[in-house]
């Protein structure tokens, strides 16, 4: 099975179609592909959020947001990466795509931002399939805030960590 990242212009991800999860995760995952696009499209910092479209033999089967500089949210570590939007459409969940997803984040992480040594996102505490999945790939809590949906699980993890998983899984 071969995954792969395609990083977006911001102008193609409301063609983004075919990643499908429930009406929950998608809330939780900050909302539609077209929300997520509507709201990109009004950023000043634009140029410091990276897209991408996750796919398994060229088919969509879910999206990615990395983010850096001025696009990173407060509790994000500054000169880091944050990560944002992550879904996988709920009928292909469980194969160990949303693992290698994360594992060529940090590859192109490694390569396109070097001087980035973790990554991080937040996670809202209840969702607990979640918190399971990141924890899994070696996420570590490192802060929490109230945010949108409740209370907010800060989680980071050295790139060269996901790095280690790739290679593990790719060799």
């Amino acid at each position: 099975m071969k995954i792969t990242l395609k990083l977006l212009r911001v102008d193609e991800i409301a063609s983004v179609d075919g990643i499908k999860l429930d009406e929950r995760n998608e809330e939780l995952a900050d909302g539609s592909i077209t929300t997520i696009f509507e709201r990109l499209g009004g950023r000043l910092e634009i140029s410091s959020c990276h897209p991408f479209l996750v796919t398994v033999e060229l088919a969509p089967v879910g999206f990615l947001m990395l983010r850096e500089g001025q696009a990173l949210p407060s509790w994000a570590k500054p000169g880091e990466m944050s990560l944002h939007n992550f879904r996988i459409s709920r009928q292909i969940q469980g194969r160990g795509i949303g693992t290698a997803a994360l594992a060529l984040a940090a590859v192109w992480i490694a390569v396109h931002r070097p001087g980035s040594s973790s990554l991080n996102l937040s996670v809202n505490e209840e969702n607990s399939s979640a918190l399971r999945f990141y924890r899994r790939c070696g996420f570590e809590t490192s802060g929490h805030f109230v945010g949108r949906l409740g209370m907010e699980l800060v989680l980071s993890c050295d790139v060269s960590q996901l790095l280690k998983k790739y290679l593990a899984d790719s060799g």
